[in-house]
């Protein structure tokens, strides 16, 4: 079947469509992560950091599928120029397909070694079996996914995941009341993922019809390849916490870190939303690169807006907001969900930087990155456990995260001449706002006494204080100003939904 040519749309069209696109599904995340709260508060009270560190050694080990059943195949499709054709659609599910099975048979092949070298039971080994059959619900609805992205169909996306969330907790709680521990969040996961699916597949149009065509596999696979493998370096890096912290510090270490990335990674949440709009738009925007400047730019300027102004004060209230919610039992991972917090906010900006720089052709580029920063959280990571134990992972994570946006940063501005003066741009508001909130935890900690609850209420006063005197220094941000400007944004949103548009606009 010979292509077809792509929609002619022009660069406001692509951003409106993908505004409506972030809209719907920052309300799918908002809706979700009510879900998430209650689930964590339930759960904390009917699990025990044994049991997430149990399935979180278990889930590790079956995710890294997911990154190698994909190579990157159908993110090739979204960028190409041209509409995927059946044949094309058709070649890349089946090489999904193929490369699960043979990765759901090694894994399982693998269970009883992995759970034997970190101590976890002989109940461990069919947990490893499910997890890992249960990628084939990932791989799946990878094509009828990528046909509802491509098209920025992202309503019918939201609901889809809307409902798989909703199945995920119901699903989970019932299971952790009936006594069932870490089974209850690795049968939730797959209920999720069973749920997903069917979901995505009532939702997209797509069929597996077509011709397999070895040509259209050779195409594909260099960018696919340069895009999957940053992901899956990630995930590998990702490892030094169920494979180090859990051979040097045990399961429940595991356990607590686990618990307290979960409670903190809220804004990873909204990168994904970002992420997932933000790829096809900025392939859209390909041929116009003061257009892709200009929506780059933007984005990140918000972005970094919001979460430091929002995500400080709940940094300095963990030690309050953590037993008031979910009990004594987790107080010791506090500290790690304070550094957890400041990490995601810097994996969030780094989200759209790394998006901006596939869709620019150098997916290349950013496995070296990658690669780079996963080098040091390891060698970093490894040495700080073994010198300060567990209060050595939250402080490795965020500086070598931060030197990640850095250099993703520098890289991005030389993608045209209109991202100049991006990577300043994108590390003066961090690396000052990050200063403000040391601060704030030296003055608090000197100057109160009493209760928490009056440490919270100082901290926030003085940061709060911090941020107008930064307002006034030459040559930062203007994170008050940025504010108005979204709400000023937000405004004429909502009168140019009541004014009906003219033929011109």
């Amino acid at each position: 079947m010979n292509a077809t040519v792509a929609p002619e749309v022009d660069t406001g069209e692509v951003k409106a469509r993908a505004l409506r696109g972030m809209v719907v599904l920052v309300a799918r995340t908002v809706a979700s992560q009510g879900l998430r709260v209650v689930s964590a508060l339930v759960l904390s009270r009917l699990l025990f950091p044994a049991d997430y560190g149990l399935f979180g050694i278990v889930a590790y080990a079956s995710s890294l599928g997911v990154f190698l059943g994909d190579l990157g195949l159908s993110a090739a499709l979204v960028r190409q120029s041209h509409e995927p054709t059946r044949d094309e659609t058709f070649t890349i599910f089946w090489c999904h397909q193929a490369l699960t099975a043979v990765i759901v048979a090694a894994v399982c092949a693998l269970a009883p070694r992995l759970t034997e070298g970190y101590a976890l039971g002989q109940e461990a080994v069919p947990m490893v079996w499910a997890m890992a059959l249960g990628l084939f619900l990932s791989s799946l609805r990878v094509i009828p996914l990528m046909t509802l992205e491509r098209a920025l169909a992202f309503s019918a996306i939201a609901r889809a995941e809307l409902v798989e969330n909703v199945a995920q907790v119901a699903s989970t709680l019932a299971l952790a009341a009936a006594g069932l521990g870490a089974w209850a969040l690795a049968l939730g996961t797959l209920v999720r993922g069973a749920v997903g699916l069917v979901c995505i597949g009532w939702a997209s149009p797509w069929r597996p019809r077509g011709t397999f065509r070895v040509g259209v596999l050779r195409r594909l696979l260099g960018f696919g390849l340069a895009f999957q493998l940053p992901p899956l370096v990630a995930a590998l890096v990702a490892g030094w916490v169920p494979l180090v912290v859990g051979h040097v510090l045990g399961k429940d270490a595991v356990g607590l870190v686990n618990w307290a990335w979960a409670l903190a990674s809220t804004p990873i949440m909204l990168s994904v939303v970002l992420n997932r709009v933000a790829f096809p738009a900025y392939c859209r925007l390909q041929d116009d690169p003061v257009g892709f400047a200009e929506y780059l730019r933007t984005s990140l300027r918000r972005l970094s807006t919001v979460l430091l102004l929002t995500l400080p004060v709940a940094v300095l209230g963990m030690p309050v907001l953590v037993p008031l919610f979910f009990g004594q039992r987790w107080v010791e991972a506090v500290p790690l969900v304070q550094w957890f917090s400041l990490e995601c906010l810097l994996v969030t900006m780094i989200g759209l930087l790394a998006t901006a720089q596939n869709a620019g052709g150098r997916p290349w580029e950013r496995l070296v990155v990658v690669v780079g920063a996963g080098a040091a959280k390891w060698g970093l990571g490894t040495w700080a456990i073994h010198h300060f134990g567990l209060a050595g992972v939250g402080p490795v994570g965020t500086v070598v995260v931060l030197g990640e946006v850095a250099v993703t940063a520098w890289r991005v501005s030389r993608l045209n001449p209109a991202l100049r003066g991006l990577a300043a741009r994108v590390l003066e508001p961090l690396v000052s706002v990050g200063l403000l909130l040391a601060m704030t935890f030296i003055a608090m900690h000197s100057w109160w006494r009493g209760g928490e609850w009056g440490r919270w209420g100082t901290g926030v006063v003085v940061f709060a204080g911090l941020v107008f005197v930064r307002e006034r220094i030459p040559g930062t941000l203007s994170l008050v100003g940025e504010v108005r400007d979204i709400l000023a944004f937000i405004r004429a949103r909502r009168d140019a939904r009541v004014v009906p548009a003219s033929p011109v606009s």
